[in-house]
């Protein structure tokens, strides 16, 4: 793997990313290496996983590039890469701040949205944008306590992110970009995580209403139901780029591993089979003819 560092921030997001190459079952996850979470690669027919990265480091959040090809690497130190999953090559991105959390791409991978506490604690981070060419930084929410997950819609004019008071509650909110208008989709329903947006707006997340957490859908009129009923720890839902599947890790297996829920069929298959873990996986979009 090669590594190097780019003096400008728009010579390192070349957001083309040249002819993709992209293969539409491509997910991209986090599995253990060396005792740290590193960035690896299978896809939905269960090839076996390539290993992506080797920073002896801990990475927090990836996403991906429109290309299909390259992702948005955010490590748990605050740092930002550009990895090229098929040659394995990164390239350093300059941070608009550091210590930057949760950094997820744009659905035109124009900029990314993150999480971030100015006053040092862990308790009261806000919701901020950082476009890549103009190099502006935009704070969405000025909202007490701890705002964090951002999730975009699939046109990219909003954001999905989690609100805790310190209670037992972390509602899910939405936050419009262009007027910053803000609204609570959920009150009061314990916790919900980890964000996913379908195309149609469907929310999947997990969360503890039934006691345990589970995955549970949430349709763009509000209708809500429970998609996995297992004593094990259910998390992390990715949506396949139809809309029909979920990738998700679980502790069902005893330890924790992705597994690819086909929600018409309300069928389960394992993807991984790690030892080590594997977790928080993130499908790869899909190309339009032409692109």
């Amino acid at each position: 793997m090669k590594h190097k560092v780019v003096s400008t921030l728009l010579s390192t997001l070349l957001l083309a990313g040249g002819p993709s190459m992209a293969v539409a079952d491509d997910i991209a996850y986090l599995g253990v290496a060396d005792g740290y979470w590193e960035v690896w690669l299978t896809d939905a027919d269960k090839r076996p996983s390539t290993q992506l990265t080797r920073f002896g480091s801990d990475v927090s959040r990836i996403s991906w590039y429109p290309d299909g090809r390259h992702l948005l690497v955010n490590r748990h130190d605050g740092q930002l890469y550009r990895l090229d999953t098929q040659s394995g090559d990164t390239e350093t991105i300059a941070a608009p701040m550091p210590n930057i959390l949760d950094a997820v791409l744009s659905p035109k991978g124009d900029s990314f949205a993150f999480s971030l506490s100015t006053s040092g604690s862990i308790d009261d981070n806000d919701i901020y944008v950082f476009y890549f060419h103009s190099r502006k930084l935009h704070k969405l929410t000025s909202m007490p306590r701890l705002q964090h997950e951002p999730t975009w819609s699939a046109d990219g004019q909003s954001l999905y992110f989690l609100s805790g008071d310190g209670g037992q509650a972390h509602d899910i909110w939405k936050v419009d970009l262009a007027s910053r208008s803000t609204e609570q989709l959920t009150v009061n329903a314990l916790y919900h995580f980890d964000l996913a947006v379908r195309k149609d707006g469907a929310l999947a997340y997990s969360g503890n209403q039934s006691g345990n957490y589970e995955l549970w859908l949430r349709q763009a009129d509000g209708e809500t139901r429970q998609l996995t009923q297992n004593p094990a720890l259910d998390a992390r839902p990715a949506w396949s780029p139809a809309g029909d599947q979920l990738a998700f890790q679980s502790t069902r297996d005893g330890n924790i591993n992705l597994w690819l829920l086909d929600i018409a069929a309300n069928s389960l298959s394992p993807l991984t089979n790690s030892e080590e873990g594997a977790r928080q996986p993130v499908w790869a979009p899909v190309q339009e003819s032409g692109q």
